[in-house]
C-alpha cells in the first residue's frame, strides 16, 4: 500500500467518526454543553491559565499607522458573533421570505407566542430590579437559543410532531429578529457620525455590485470585512453589520442569470447527442447550471453552517460562560436582584408569556395549535425557549458595564436555562406519546 493510500486511509478512519457525530442532530448543543462545562471548571479551579487573562489577551491589527487592538474575548464577542448575527439574518429572511413567516396563518400563533416570550422575561427581570439601579439588562432573559433548544427538543426523538418542532423554530426567528433590534437600539451609544456614514456607503456598494452582476463571493467579503471595521469605531455595535449585510443578500438570481441558467438546461440534451465523450461547451453548460442552482442566500446559509455551530458557538461558550462562581457576591443586594431577574425571566416569564400569547393568539385571532400538538406539549416547548444561552450570555456584556453584574447575570443566564431545559424535557416526555412500535409480521418463526 502506498504512503499516500495510506494517508487517505487514515484520514478517512478520522473523518468518519465526525461526520456521524455532525449528522447527529442533538450533536451541536452537546458541544456547545461541553464547553460551557469547560469554561466553568477552568474560571473556577486553578488547572489550566487564568481564564480572565487568557481571553483578556490584546490582539492588534495594524496597517500602516491605523491600527485596532481587541482583547482575544472582544474578536470573539464582536467579529466571530458578527458572522454568528449574519447568519441569523439569513436564516429569517429566508424564512420571512420563503419559509414559515411568508405565511400569515402558520405565521401568527409562534408570532405573537414570541411577543409575549419578550415582553414578559423583561418585565419579569425589571420588577426584580427597578428598585436597584441595573434595570439596563431587562433585555438578557428576552433572547431563545435556537440551536441548544433544537437540539434538546430532538432528543425526545420520535414523540416530537413536526408541528411543535416548526413551532419553536419559527418562535425563535421572531425573537432573533426582537433581539437584532434590541441591540440596533438599545446597545449603542456614542455614535460616530463619519464611520457610520462609511458604513452606509460600504452597504451601498453592495447594492450597486449586486446591480452590477458580480457573482464572485470574494469581493463582498472584502467589502463586508470593511464594514464591519467601520461599524466597529461607529459606535453601533458591530454584529449589525452582519445583520445589515445578512438582510441584503439575495434569496434569488438576477432575472438575466435566471434565462442565462434556463437555455444552458435546455442545451445540454443536444450537446449531449452523437457524443461518446462530454464536450467543452457541455461542460460549460453543465457549470452554468450547477452555479444557479441556489441563489446566493443559500448557498452562504449552507457553508456557515457548521462553521457557526461546531465553531463560532463553542468557541463564544468557552469565552463568556466561564463565571467564576465563588467571585460572585450574591449576598449583595444589586447581584442577587440581577440573578434573580434572569434567572425567574428565563424560567417563567419566557414560558408563561409564550403561552398566555399564544392563548390570546388562539381565543382572539382564531390561530390555531401546531399540528399534532396541544396545550401542555406547547408549554414544554415555550420552557425549552427559556434556553437563552448564547445571545443571553452576548446581551450580558453590553447590558451592563460592572463586572460584578456581568458575572452575576451570566450566573442567571446559566442557571435560568438550565432548568428551563429541564422543566420543559421532564414535560414534554410525560406529554408526548411514545412512538408506535413497527408493526411486526403476523407470521411466527418457529
Amino acid at each position: 500500500m502506498s504512503v499516500s493510500t495510506t494517508e487517505q486511509s487514515i484520514a478517512r478512519r478520522l473523518k468518519s467518526p465526525l461526520l456521524r457525530f455532525a449528522a447527529y442532530e442533538p450533536s451541536s448543543g452537546m458541544l456547545l454543553l461541553a464547553a460551557t462545562v469547560i469554561s466553568l471548571v477552568w474560571a473556577n479551579t486553578g488547572l489550566l491559565p487564568n481564564y480572565a487573562d487568557f481571553w483578556g489577551t490584546e490582539i492588534a491589527l495594524r496597517v500602516g499607522d491605523w491600527t485596532l487592538s481587541l482583547s482575544l474575548h472582544d474578536w470573539i464577542d464582536d467579529a466571530l458573533m458578527a458572522l454568528f448575527f449574519f447568519h441569523v439574518s439569513l436564516e429569517v429572511k429566508h424564512e420571512v421570505v420563503r419559509g414559515a413567516l411568508s405565511s400569515w396563518e402558520t405565521a401568527l400563533m409562534p408570532a405573537a407566542a414570541a411577543l409575549g416570550g419578550m415582553l414578559l422575561p423583561a418585565l419579569v427581570y425589571l420588577a426584580f430590579n427597578a428598585q436597584v439601579g441595573e434595570s439596563s439588562g431587562w433585555a438578557v432573559p428576552m433572547a431563545t437559543d435556537v440551536a441548544f433548544a433544537i437540539a434538546l427538543l430532538s432528543l425526545l426523538g420520535p414523540r416530537v410532531p413536526a408541528g411543535l418542532r416548526a413551532f419553536l423554530l419559527t418562535l425563535a426567528v421572531v425573537d432573533d429578529i426582537g433581539t437584532i433590534g434590541v441591540i440596533a437600539l438599545f446597545y449603542s451609544s456614542d455614535i460616530a457620525t463619519t464611520p457610520l456614514l462609511i458604513a452606509a456607503a460600504g452597504l451601498l456598494l453592495v447594492l450597486g455590485m449586486r446591480g452590477a452582476g458580480v457573482r464572485s463571493f470574494l469581493p463582498y467579503w472584502v467589502l463586508g470585512a470593511a464594514i464591519w471595521l467601520a461599524m466597529e469605531k461607529s459606535g453601533v455595535h458591530p454584529t449589525v453589520a452582519g445583520v445589515a449585510l445578512g438582510l441584503l443578500t439575495p434569496l434569488s438570481l438576477p432575472t438575466h442569470q435566471q434565462t442565462q441558467r434556463e437555455r444552458a438546461a435546455d442545451r445540454i440534451p443536444h450537446l449531449l447527442r452523437g457524443q461518446d465523450t462530454p464536450t467543452r461547451e457541455f461542460q460549460q453548460a453543465l457549470d452554468t447550471v450547477r452555479r444557479g442552482a441556489f441563489a446566493p442566500l443559500d448557498t452562504l446559509r449552507f457553508r456557515l453552517e457548521p462553521w457557526v455551530l461546531y465553531l463560532i458557538m463553542p468557541l463564544f461558550a468557552l469565552a463568556n460562560a466561564g463565571v467564576e462562581i465563588s467571585g460572585v457576591a450574591l449576598l449583595m443586594q444589586d447581584e442577587l436582584a440581577i440573578f434573580a431577574g434572569v434567572g425567574a425571566g428565563l424560567i417563567l416569564g419566557k414560558p408563561l408569556g409564550i403561552v398566555a400569547c399564544a392563548w390570546l393568539a388562539a381565543w382572539l385571532l382564531k390561530a390555531r395549535l401546531p399540528d399534532g400538538t396541544g396545550w401542555l406539549s406547547l408549554a414544554g416547548a415555550a420552557w425549552l425557549a427559556g434556553v437563552g444561552f448564547t445571545v443571553a450570555l452576548f446581551l450580558t456584556s453590553l447590558a451592563f458595564e460592572r463586572p460584578e453584574a456581568v458575572a452575576a447575570a451570566r450566573l442567571g443566564v446559566l442557571a435560568g436555562s438550565f432548568a428551563a431545559a429541564a422543566i420543559g424535557l421532564t414535560l414534554l416526555w410525560k406529554v408526548l406519546p411514545s412512538p408506535k412500535p413497527a408493526a411486526t409480521s403476523s407470521r411466527q418463526h418457529r
